[in-house]
């Protein structure tokens, strides 16, 4: 192509990334210090029968050359598939009991992870190659939650599709919960997440958690709410697809996320979702062993309000543990009075000896029993976060990821607001969520989010003066792009979107094109009637649309895989179509179904 046409498609907004990588099918150096990379945009849709389908980009033009690319289904949910040792059909999706029995409804309808009914569907997908093999391990965000292995093969497309499926026990850790976002670890193992963990002190406004009924032989007898809020990983042990699970213990329970592993397989950033939530640093003793290590939470100190805040970090210590301790207290099902003492606050105040926190069950006024540090530190975390003086003031906190170019962190906020406002006094609207908290976090509102960036340092300490022994530390906190809020005339075509279509709104997982300049964003929103994906490049600030969902869905965690089986790839699940908003319009019952698939086929590159 010439660079007249370079130009042209620079011109019609299309936007520049570069990387270190080849433009072949076979991974090889790169031929110059800067390579770009030019996506087609997608226009918002406007019409209906736009608003039912799936667009992405067509082209991408790399350093001159342009290559298809397009969407391709790896499977959706309710699919039936052969298992993967091939003596029985799977319904992709389906959610099983502790003895492996699908688990149905009251009418005989089978329990199938995908719309509102019975959560949210699908969440995250990870694409592993083992010995010429090719499998997915999709996490699905219900409770009980559930996770399959799947068996891919290479279309003549190019994409990849599902041939066979099997569920992945969680019973030897009592099942799964709510599974939101998760990565593919540095060691090539999946790294899941149990979002919106149960209040163990109340648990009768929790629907989910009395769910969890249908998934014991004892039903109700055998729920403690300390089993779920964890941090799953799942490897595959042979060319079968069979697998081992655990859960990490040792990370904390909250509303995870995401759990981030840093290149050095030791360093793990942890995202609570929700509001009032905090943030987590966790650092493993030993490389590509999450099993061990000592947990961190941020403490922020605020320098600006402008785009989205600027703020310097500082890390408490919240203690070292391993995951076979922590869950020695689990099995005795300690409940939240073993760890806490609960007094009545007077107007928003303490009684001596209590500790004021406020996190996302509210203002509460505790005292830490004798000896129990170490069991809060991990089954309450975000309540002993707060405790211990950190951050606990995080709104809808999502997606993390690494661009080790810069060598910075970028994390998702989905709207700011709530305890990232700034409320002064008790009795003024949203005042709850500052009321008896550390009020660290003082910002404008912004309904649209934004996403952040944090710098990574070699050495810090934390906030003993005790040196962290880690090399990837983030020590600040600070916008890069937020959305922007707006109203459109009433009619118009874009009537109903609360946030501007040409930026983004609510923004949710993240990933980088590694050795580039662009980062991905996908949405989680109501703010654009229709969710996006975005390629936002960190130089030149320019956002290009590269992908549209269907009525009512989310694009959920997009992530990027430079070379599967020669191509690279970017996943993504489209999530509850129909399921959130336009019911109505739907054509068939099955439009309901989430997909997972993937966006390419990318030349590979390392």
């Amino acid at each position: 192509m010439s660079q007249a046409m370079l130009k042209t498609l620079a011109a019609t907004s299309v936007v520049a990334l570069a990387f270190t990588g080849c433009v072949s099918n076979t991974p090889k150096p790169s031929q110059s210090a800067h390579n770009e990379i030019y996506f087609k945009p997608v226009m918002a849709p406007t019409k209906d029968e736009q608003k039912k389908k799936i667009m992405t980009s067509s082209e991408v033009v790399i350093n001159g050359e342009v290559h298809k690319i397009g969407w391709h289904t790896i499977a959706r949910t309710g699919q039936k598939l052969p298992s993967l040792d091939g003596k029985s059909m799977e319904i992709f999706g389906q959610v099983k009991n502790q003895a492996g029995v699908p688990i149905s409804h009251k009418d005989g309808s089978p329990f199938v992870c995908k719309t509102s009914k019975d959560g949210s569907g699908p969440d995250h997908t990870t694409l592993h190659e083992l010995n010429g093999n090719l499998f997915a391990i999709t996490q699905f965000e219900c409770g009980p939650g559930a996770m399959y292995i799947s068996k891919l093969e290479k279309t003549k497309e190019g994409g990849l599709k599902a041939v066979a499926t099997s569920h992945i026990s969680q019973a030897g850790y009592y099942g799964g919960w709510v599974h939101c976002a998760g990565m593919k670890t540095p060691w090539g193992s999946h790294l899941g997440s149990e979002e919106y963990e149960p209040n163990a002190r109340a648990l009768a406004k929790d629907e989910y958690y009395y769910n969890f009924s249908l998934y014991f032989k004892d039903g109700e007898k055998a729920l403690n709410p300390y089993y779920w809020g964890w941090t799953p990983e799942v490897t595959i042990k042979n060319d079968k697809g069979e697998t081992e699970y655990v859960k990490h213990y040792a990370m904390g329970r909250f509303a995870h996320e995401l759990a981030y592993v840093m290149p050095d397989s030791k360093t793990v950033y942890l995202t609570d979702d929700g509001a009032n939530g905090a943030l987590f640093m966790f650092i493993a003793d030993k490389e590509a062993d999450l099993s061990a290590g000592t947990l961190y939470t941020a403490k922020l100190n605020q320098k600006s309000d402008l785009n989205g805040g600027e703020f310097d970090i500082e890390w408490i210590n919240l203690g070292h543990a391993n995951d076979g301790q922590i869950k020695t207290f689990i099995d005795k099902k300690l409940s939240f009075e073993d760890m806490f003492e609960v007094a009545k606050d007077d107007n928003g105040v303490c009684p001596a000896g209590f500790t004021s926190v406020n996190t996302t069950p509210g203002m509460e006024c505790l005292k830490l029993k004798p000896g129990m540090a170490l069991v809060a530190s991990r089954l309450e975390s975000r309540r002993f976060a707060g405790y211990m003086g950190g951050t606990t003031e995080f709104n809808k906190k999502e997606g993390i990821t690494f661009d080790k170019k810069r060598n910075q962190l970028y994390i998702a906020i989905s709207r700011i607001q709530l305890g990232m406002e700034d409320f002064k006094k008790k009795g003024e609207a949203n005042s709850k969520y500052d009321i008896g908290g550390g009020n660290h976090i003082r910002l404008p509102r912004n309904d649209c989010g934004g996403v952040y960036k944090m710098d990574i340092v070699s050495n810090m300490k934390d906030t003993k003066g005790v040196a962290i022994n880690s090399t990837m530390i983030t020590s600040n906190f600070k916008g890069e792009v937020v959305g922007e809020m707006k109203k459109y005339p009433k009619g118009s075509e874009f009537d109903g979107n609360k946030c501007s279509i040409a930026g983004i709104a609510e923004p949710d997982n993240l990933t980088f094109i590694g050795n580039s300049d662009i980062l991905i964003i996908g949405e989680d929103t109501g703010a654009h009637q229709i969710d996006y994906i975005w390629a936002y490049n960190v130089e030149t600030k320019d956002l290009t649309r590269i992908l549209t969902s269907p009525y009512g869905s989310e694009t959920t965690s997009p992530f990027w895989y430079p070379n599967i089986a020669g191509s690279g790839y970017l996943t993504t699940v489209i999530q509850h179509p129909f399921g959130e908003s336009d019911q109505e319009k739907k054509d068939a019952p099955q439009d309901i179904e989430s997909w997972i698939g993937v966006v390419g086929p990318f030349p590979a590159f390392e």
